[in-house]
């Protein structure tokens, strides 16, 4: 269920039920009772849980055990990938791990575009 493993997350991370219910913006009793299964988040509290653990919030429902995106290979990347970059990609994900959030990410990513500009 989804409250093992936001429980297991956050051990994994080391930091409290506090931390977390801190940074998604709820009581700590309100995540208290999503990680003892009684209560369920709603779709915006799930997509900042996925945010603030870095995984994908099929894994917080248990559609797959992949804690993250599938990497995508070869000439299957989508031109909008390409055109970002692989630098970017990458500054994303150590942003991310670094717990900054996707919005921080994309003014960062905005702010250096125009400075190539």
């Amino acid at each position: 269920m989804i409250g093992d493993r936001l429980k297991l997350l956050r051990k994994e991370k080391g930091l409290e039920a506090q931390h977390i219910a801190k940074k998604i913006n709820v009581a700590k009793s309100t995540y208290s009772g999503y990680e003892n299964n009684k209560s369920v988040p709603n779709y915006e509290i799930l997509k900042k849980l996925a945010d603030v653990f870095n995984v994908t919030t099929d894994y917080l429902l248990e559609k797959t055990d992949r804690k993250e995106l599938a990497v995508i290979e070869g000439d299957s990347i989508p031109q909008e990938l390409r055109d970002i970059g692989i630098e970017y990609l990458q500054v994303n994900k150590e942003l991310k791990e670094k717990g900054f959030s996707p919005e921080d990410i994309r003014e960062l990513i905005g702010t250096i575009e125009k400075i190539k500009k």
